[in-house]
């Protein structure tokens, strides 16, 4: 699914798709126009910094806030880690039938779903310990950052300026 324009395309990934969806399930008669609004600012976003990180590029945070985003990563690879069973279900389907269709159609959605590096599972898992190495690197790098603080605040408090 994406977002069409005339010089861009926004991919919508699976948690864009997932959040669009259960916007619209939730109701109303303005709940569909929210959701593709939202998701494709969301969808942008993602593209415009994974567009800026592919160029070399860098993100800066304001230090009152890493916590707050190590908090968030940390939180995510939880909630990921916590749905793990569920998403490894989905390689457990049954044929739907004893077709030929439904037959062979079962081991290769099972595949998909777990099978080798282009599994979802896997990636899904992944993913998590992407999040959780990001919170530690986030949650490392502020301590440094503070220490050095302190430490250069500390130097500049031990002299005296005439």
């Amino acid at each position: 699914m994406t977002a069409e324009g005339e010089d861009n395309q926004v991919q919508f990934d699976a948690t864009d798709q997932a959040y669009m969806r259960h916007q619209i399930d939730q109701g109303g008669w303005i709940a569909p126009v929210g959701a593709v609004a939202s998701t494709i600012a969301r969808a942008a976003d993602k593209a415009a910094l994974a567009h800026s990180q592919s160029a070399g590029g860098s993100m800066r945070i304001d230090l009152d806030k890493v916590d707050e985003l190590a908090r968030f990563f940390d939180d995510e690879a939880q909630k990921m880690l916590d749905r793990a069973d569920e998403v490894r279900d989905l390689s457990l389907v049954d044929p739907a039938g004893g077709d030929p269709v439904s037959t062979q159609a079962a081991p290769i959605y099972s595949h998909v779903a777990s099978g080798g590096g282009s599994g979802y599972l896997e990636n899904y898992l992944q993913l998590a310990d992407l999040f959780a190495q990001t919170a530690a690197t986030l949650k490392e790098n502020t301590k440094q950052t503070r220490l050095d603080d302190q430490n250069s605040a500390d130097s500049f408090g031990g002299g005296r300026l005439a």
